[in-house]
């Protein structure tokens, strides 16, 4: 029996299932005190240990074009 993984990823889906759910009024008014203390906890988790290689990645993609605009 394989153990059950959760991958950086898969907690951004819920992240993102939270934020539609909510936008869409899924949850009664009494019930969102919870769910946003949920939401905000693991939005807090997502952002302290965002994976380093998309911020080297997005750095990377940046530089080459501010380099290319200045030698225009």
């Amino acid at each position: 029996m394989e153990n059950p993984q959760l991958a950086f990823t898969d907690l951004a889906s819920i992240r993102s299932i939270i934020e539609a759910a909510i936008q869409r009024g899924a949850f009664k008014p009494n019930e969102l005190t919870y769910v946003g203390a949920a939401y905000d906890k693991l939005a807090a988790f997502l952002t302290a240990h965002e994976p380093a290689e998309t911020t080297s990645d997005t750095q990377t993609d940046i530089q080459p074009e501010t380099q290319g605009e200045a030698n225009a």
